[in-house]
């Protein structure tokens, strides 16, 4: 079969899809493949002091028989872009399909005025993990079938915002003077982790680093974003994308005071973007956008 950059690794053939196309096989092909569809992660939100993190992109894997001629259309969703506004809830993520088996992408985080006590737009979700709240939990969305909730943010005196979720967990609430952490990302199945893709740092292969130490700690993707936090007279954090000790799965951290911007999901990861802190103080002030999706498949090699 043709389509995307071909690998061999373990007896599998694998195709990696980080940008949409084609997957052709020929009239000789019969095989039940191996698939892995991530959605784009959403946009953080930002607010007069602080937003919310961003919901990771959905995570789908599984087996499908497929037989040839075929061609499948292949669909790698996009993030959530970050945009330069105030009190704004992101935006989210674009959904990622292999024929017609599709994945949503993630909820945008929440937006927040310091005129009130409610955040000025709901948190969004498109089937993969929603985005966390600025204020209290009734502006938390539900996540759809293959992602997690977004934390809950705290009023405007504590300062601090809900995480997005991810993948692998709920994002974390938001606490006095910290914002909540991102939702846990998920490790990729074994039949992809070929050592020679292995991810650096900031990426330059598959997935990116998570939580633990040596092999446990590779090939990570759809971490949530962390939240954002605002204020001046204590010690303030932003939390973590994917988790506590983040960056993790591709996830953006969120900003914190004195007024910084949240960090940008990682691309091909489906990662959530961090929430950005008191938008209408710094310039420029960029939402951190979503990383957009992958679409992964394999099957034995003949």
């Amino acid at each position: 079969a043709t389509g995307g950059a071909v690998s061999f690794y373990g007896g599998k053939t694998i195709h990696t899809f980080t940008n949409s196309g084609t997957f052709t096989a020929p009239g000789s092909f019969d095989e039940t493949v191996e698939y892995v569809l991530v959605g784009g992660g959403g946009a953080g939100g930002s607010g007069d002091d602080h937003g919310a993190g961003a919901g990771a992109g959905g995570y789908r894997t599984g087996t499908t028989p497929l037989s040839g001629p075929s061609t499948q259309t292949i669909i790698v969703g996009s993030g959530g872009a970050g945009v330069a506004s105030q009190r704004a809830a992101g935006l989210g993520g674009g959904y990622s399909g292999f024929g017609s088996l599709y994945i949503g992408g993630g909820g945008g985080g929440n937006g927040y005025t310091n005129a009130g006590t409610v955040p000025v737009s709901p948190a969004g979700s498109d089937g993969g993990s929603s985005g966390g709240s600025s204020y209290g939990p009734d502006s938390v969305a539900s996540s759809g079938p293959y992602g997690n909730d977004g934390g809950v943010g705290q009023p405007n005196s504590a300062y601090g915002s809900g995480g997005g979720g991810g993948a692998g967990g709920v994002g974390g609430n938001g606490a006095t003077n910290s914002g909540g952490h991102g939702g846990a990302g998920v490790q990729i199945p074994s039949t992809f982790r070929n050592p020679s893709s292995e991810p650096g740092p900031n990426g330059g292969g598959l997935g990116y680093p998570g939580p633990g130490s040596g092999a446990a700690a590779l090939f990570w993707v759809a971490g949530g974003g962390g939240g954002a936090t605002d204020n001046p007279s204590n010690g303030v954090s932003g939390g973590d994308g994917g988790g506590p000790g983040g960056p993790y799965a591709g996830g953006g951290n969120g900003g914190h005071y004195p007024q910084t911007s949240g960090e940008a999901g990682k691309a091909n990861s489906g990662g959530g973007g961090g929430a950005t802190d008191d938008a209408e103080d710094a310039t420029p002030m960029i939402l951190g956008g979503g990383g957009s999706g992958i679409v992964l498949i394999a099957y034995p090699t003949t």
